[in-house]
């Protein structure tokens, strides 16, 4: 049975719910003081005091209240509040009546480039003007931008913005939505306004085309945007008067944030350059989609009304809901953002007090992580020493790494003969299409190698693994397929040394 909807949260009656999910729920309600309608992100009280799972939930919902609540532009959704109840925490926000950007992507009439264009400026002020403040969204997408019933572009959902004073996330979990994140999200790179622009540069050529410039599952679409270009806009389109757009879309999409728009303002003067004629500063009156929910004047039936052809549930590629897209985590629908490790259960044969000192050394470095990559690690493998050696690679310092490994004792033996150290195996890498010759490829291989290439490479690591291994017979070959895929700015040496160590 459905939990009792609350008749306040806070001082504020609720008139109807927006959203609800696993975490809290989005609640329509009135604002007494000012006679407003205002939208209330909830979260349930026991994932705020319960850090178990995953102990950054609390303090991303502080993040989201405390990073846009310093924003006032009129292309981000405005925050009012944050407080506590009783039963939760709560962030009060503007109410916005209409659609999200995803449900205009997906309508059966086609945005113009005019149209585009106006969606477009809109995004990148609101983002220079977050940018400036030292706020970086970090996961800009159709579901995020909210477009009200006057034509307004709004950006939504700054749940896992970055702060300049905030360190709420490591390098070895993935912030984002797949197909919309850079590839320095993936890559354990430094991140910075830059990420945004790609993000929008990802949206430019969506709304162009009706489909993102990358494309597939997870793993598929994280690795084409580290190592594969984006096919030019005209020819995805056979549209040659979308050309003049290819230019401006290689440097927001460019690899390297180094060559991308330095900032959101040049990319929008970019854009400006392009139109043909005036660009709106809103969307025009004729081709807004009608608002799902009619907006409320205090009044609890008028938080009820809605659409009578929509659906009584979310249908695919749409979500029935016009605020915030802080509730698009409440109702699930791919592609999700991945904020962290799931709960990984302890394997077989293990004891949970044996593996949970080597738990908490490696969470020293790479956080709350170290229980996944601990866990995952220990199966298969039949002592603490192995254990500690699959995850060592997480550690991306290397004195703290040798530190760690020190710890686990001499190396295992094989048939009584000591396995060669790192520094006895490294040798200059032999060309990919050398004949094989040296120690074959072995069961468990993928992931000793994805676990030691996961401070260089971050959570796209297994996949490159897996890649390399498919086209390899021998160790020896695989380690050379791997150095081939590192960036020059990637340190060969440390990661074929790592990689020796780890397979043994």
């Amino acid at each position: 049975m459905a939990a009792p909807i609350p008749s306040h949260v806070g001082p504020y009656p609720i008139r109807g719910v927006v959203g609800s999910g696993a975490m809290g729920m989005v609640y329509l309600a009135h604002d007494p003081a000012i006679d407003r309608p205002v939208a209330i992100k909830t979260i349930h009280r026991r994932l705020l005091e319960s850090s178990d799972d995953d102990p950054s939930v609390a303090a991303r919902f502080r993040v989201e209240a405390k990073a846009a609540g310093r924003l006032t532009h009129r292309n981000i959704v405005s925050v009012y509040q944050f407080g506590e109840d009783n039963d939760c925490a709560y962030i009060v926000m503007e109410y916005v009546a209409g659609r999200n950007l995803r449900d205009y992507i997906h309508a059966p009439r086609k945005l113009e480039v005019p149209h585009v264009l106006c969606l477009m400026l809109q995004l990148l002020d609101g983002l220079h003007y977050a940018h400036e403040r030292g706020i970086v969204h970090r996961d800009i997408k159709p579901a995020n931008l909210l477009i009200a019933d006057d034509g307004r572009l709004k950006i939504t959902d700054f749940g896992i913005a970055r702060t300049e004073s905030s360190n709420l996330t490591r390098g070895t979990s993935v912030i984002g939505s797949p197909g919309y994140i850079a590839p320095e999200q993936y890559t354990n790179s430094d991140v910075d306004r830059r990420v945004d622009v790609f993000s929008a540069g990802v949206l430019l050529y969506q709304m162009l085309s009706g489909s993102t410039p990358f494309v597939g599952t997870d793993d598929a679409i994280m690795y084409k945007i580290v190592y594969e270009p984006h096919k030019p806009l005209s020819q995805a389109t056979d549209d040659a008067t979308l050309q003049p757009f290819d230019a401006v879309l290689d440097q927001a999409l460019a690899k390297d944030p180094a060559q991308r728009y330095a900032t959101a303002l040049a990319m929008r003067n970019a854009l400006l350059a392009l139109a043909t004629e005036p660009v709106p500063d809103v969307l025009p009156v004729d081709i807004l989609l009608a608002p799902r929910l009619k907006s409320p004047d205090a009044k609890p039936a008028a938080a009820k009304e809605r659409d009578p052809s929509a659906p009584s549930r979310p249908a695919s590629g749409s979500v029935p809901l016009p605020i915030d897209a802080a509730t698009t985590p409440l109702t699930p629908s791919k592609p999700q953002p991945v904020t962290g490790p799931p709960s990984v259960p302890v394997p077989t044969g293990w004891d949970t007090t044996a593996l949970a000192g080597v738990e908490r050394e490696l969470a020293e470095h790479v956080g709350p992580v170290a229980r996944v990559l601990v866990r995952r690690a220990a199966r298969g493998l039949t002592s603490l020493a192995a254990v500690r050696q699959a995850v060592a690679g997480a550690i991306v310092d290397f004195e703290a790494r040798e530190r760690f490994l020190a710890k686990a004792g001499s190396p295992p033996t094989r048939s009584g003969t000591a396995v060669p150290t790192a520094t006895t195996r490294f040798q200059a890498t032999q060309g990919a299409g050398d004949a094989p010759a040296g120690v074959p490829m072995r069961d468990g291989d993928v992931d000793k190698a994805a676990a030691a290439l996961l401070s260089s490479l971050g959570p796209i690591a297994r996949v490159v693994a897996k890649r390399c291994a498919a086209k390899s017979q021998t160790r020896e070959q695989f380690v050379a397929y791997v150095v081939e895929q590192l960036t020059p700015n990637m340190d060969a040496h440390r990661v074929q040394a790592d990689l020796w160590r780890a397979l043994g």
